[in-house]
Parts: structure tokens; C-alpha cells; sequence
């Protein structure tokens, strides 16, 4: 559950009549023991593990299909080292720190997966509501990014009320940089920015207070009460967690890749704050009440096509791609 001092609305999950709704849903045959039992798991620890979320044979196929993605840059946007974004040409794609940025809105494969129907039936529950997914990144290689909560730089309409999904496409092996969290640490007490904001602003907000936000992450979550638990996923398992869960990726020991792709989602009612300034937000039926946006792509009915330009040597955002 959240902090006590919250003043945000949490989803239904992490309120402090939680586990009561969880049980009525139960008993009005709502949902089952097994979706029951990962909800539970969901609202003591941050987090759930669905196994075989995804078949092998479909993260094989999005393995492949990136891949290949330099075969037909134009289709697709990708960022290395927080670099701007460009096409993801060969010399791009093989920087170790590639990652393809919104995936999801060219490949139909990725849409499989970030809905498949384990993963979108406890999105559904969790949000009583259609689902939205709203950011998606893959991964190659292990970010090693630091510990810390997405609520800080995923900005939404209501601030706790979104969630992510981690899908391995490969078997993750220790060394790799794998996935790691802080078990329970979604229960921590609100971190507040200037102005009652949730998420840190550098322009208006400075490099001061956000030390300060991970100071109180290394300190609260190094404690006793959280303890450190690393994720050591098969092909197709699928990490869902909590926005206030503490987590980062561990140091690479080798160059051993770590394939995977990553999801936020929020109640198709809640609004990514990208909304407000992409100039060209639409969101896009799938299938079954999940729906997809993007901040990078112009989103028509019905339509995908290449939204960008192939880029020059000196390749700079468009305008409609929305703020850095």
C-alpha cells in the first residue's frame, strides 16, 4: 500500500481496503484462485512473476524481427546512450546500449506480447478498466540503471495509477545485469517534488532535491524492511510491478546479452502527461479493451505507416516527437 501521507489516489490494489475488495471479487467469482494468489503477491511484495506469459516460440520471433529492424530503419525510432533518437541503423543497433523506443506501434509481434492474456487480464483486474500501453522499450543488453521508482519520470494524470511489464525474450543468466528490486518498497512513503508533484521536473525542480529522492531510495531501501531480490527470469516469464516499487539493473559482468521488453501501462481513463504537448495524441484500439499510444508517433485510425523521414548524419528530433 502506499504511504500513509499519500495524497494521490491509489488503484484498488494499494488501498488500505484492498485485500477486502480482492476477497469480495473472489467470492462473487470475479476473478479465480490463480489471479487471486498473483494480485496477493502484487499488493505485499510490488511485484508478481507470471511464468510462460508468452511462448517461447513468440520471443523468438520478436528476437529475430529486432534484429532485423536495421533492414527497414525507417519503420521504427531507437535511442542509445540517451542520445536523440534516430532510426535504428546497423552502427546504431549494435551500440550495446540500444534500445528501441514505443516497439509496439510497428510490430504486431510486440502487441502479442505486451498483451498477452495473462498479462492483460491482472493489468484489467488491477485497473478496472481497459488498459493503455503507453511507453515500451526493448532491451539487448542490461541498462544497469540505477535504483530508483518510475513515478519520478513516468508522469501520468493520477500518479500511482500505472504499472510495467518486464517479458524476457531469452533465458537471463547471472552477470548479465539483470533485473533487481526491493521487495515491498511500493509501501514507502511519498517522495514529494516542489509544487506537491510526484514526478521530478530538472528544469523546474534542479539537481538538488532529485539527490535528496535517491538518497532516501538507497537509505529506506537498503534497510531490513526491503529486502534485495534479483530477477533470474526463462524466455516468456513476464516481471509485473508496482509504480513506487524501488528497482534498477544490476551491473554487467560480461558481455552476455539480456534480451527483453518493457511495458507501462495506465487505465485507458488516465492520461500520460505527453498528452498535453505531442500535439497528436491518439490512442489506438488493439484488441479486448487494450489500447496503445505513443509520445514519438503520429497515431491515425487504422493507419500505420513511416512516420519519419530517413535521417541525415546530424539527425535532430521533429517537432511532433514531443520534449526530450
Amino acid at each position: 500500500m502506499p504511504g500513509p501521507d499519500t495524497i494521490f489516489e491509489p488503484l484498488w490494489v494499494d488501498a488500505p481496503n484492498g485485500t477486502d475488495v480482492l476477497h469480495q471479487k473472489l467470492d462473487q467469482g470475479e476473478i479465480d484462485e490463480e489471479l487471486a494468489g498473483r494480485i496477493t503477491q502484487l499488493m505485499e511484495r510490488g511485484y508478481v512473476v507470471i511464468p510462460g506469459a508468452i511462448s517461447t516460440e513468440l520471443a523468438d520471433a520478436l528476437v529475430e524481427e529486432i534484429n532485423n529492424v536495421a533492414d527497414n530503419p525507417d519503420y521504427y525510432i531507437a535511442r542509445r546512450a540517451r542520445q536523440s533518437y534516430a532510426h535504428p541503423s546497423r552502427d546504431i543497433y549494435d551500440d550495446p546500449t540500444f534500445r528501441m523506443i514505443d516497439y509496439h506501434v510497428n510490430s504486431t509481434l510486440a502487441r502479442q506480447a505486451i498483451f498477452s492474456p495473462p498479462v492483460a487480464t491482472l493489468l484489467k483486474t488491477c485497473f478496472q478498466d481497459a488498459i493503455n500501453a503507453f511507453q515500451c522499450l526493448t532491451f539487448n543488453y542490461g541498462s544497469q540503471q540505477a535504483m530508483h521508482q518510475d513515478g519520478a519520470y513516468v508522469v501520468v494524470s493520477k500518479p500511482l495509477q500505472f504499472m510495467a511489464s518486464w517479458i524476457a525474450l531469452e533465458d537471463v543468466s547471472p552477470g548479465s545485469g539483470e533485473l533487481q528490486y526491493h521487495v515491498g518498497s511500493h509501501k514507502m512513503d511519498d517522495f514529494m517534488f516542489p509544487g506537491n508533484s510526484k514526478s521530478w521536473n530538472p528544469d523546474r525542480h534542479g539537481k538538488e532535491i532529485h539527490q535528496k529522492f535517491m538518497q532516501k531510495l538507497k537509505r529506506l531501501a537498503n534497510s531490513d524492511d526491503y529486502p534485495l531480490e534479483t530477477f533470474l527470469p526463462k524466455k516468456g516469464d513476464a516481471l509485473i510491478w508496482a509504480s513506487d516499487l524501488v528497482h534498477g539493473g544490476s551491473k554487467i559482468a560480461d558481455k552476455r546479452t539480456r534480451r527483453s521488453i518493457v511495458t507501462h501501462y495506465c487505465p485507458l481513463s488516465v492520461k500520460p502527461n505527453f498528452r498535453k504537448f505531442s500535439g497528436h495524441y491518439y490512442e489506438t484500439r488493439d484488441h479486448d479493451n487494450c489500447y496503445y499510444t505513443s509520445r514519438h508517433y503520429k497515431l491515425k485510425p487504422g493507419i500505420l505507416q513511416r512516420y519519419l523521414k530517413r535521417p541525415s548524419p546530424k539527425f535532430k528530433k521533429p517537432a511532433f516527437m514531443g520534449r526530450k
